[in-house]
């Protein structure tokens, strides 16, 4: 489970994944079991890759800087484009 005390350590860190392979972290939240992202991506960027590395950083980041080894990602995710317009609707979802 995402702790806490941790938690907004975490999503800050995954917005740094995300800045760094290029994309824009609009909003990063989350609960116990799951996090949410609300991401802009280029044209050129594939979706499963950009998730596959985010999953992978912040795992290792869990184990090796927070000490905690049993949390994993799920093996799936849910991803929907969202409009410019309805970008602040979401917002408001995390």
């Amino acid at each position: 489970m995402i702790q806490l005390p941790w938690r907004g350590t975490l999503h800050a860190y995954l917005g740094g994944i995300i800045r760094t392979a290029d994309g824009i972290a609009e909003s990063v939240s989350g609960v116990s079991d799951h996090v949410h992202l609300l991401i802009g991506l280029r044209a050129t960027h594939r979706l499963a890759d950009v998730l596959r590395e985010l999953k992978a950083v912040s795992s290792g980041w869990t184990h090796d800087e927070i000490g905690v080894r049993d949390l994993a990602s799920q093996e799936g995710y849910d991803a929907f484009t969202v409009s410019a317009s309805q970008c602040q609707a979401v917002r408001r979802y995390h």
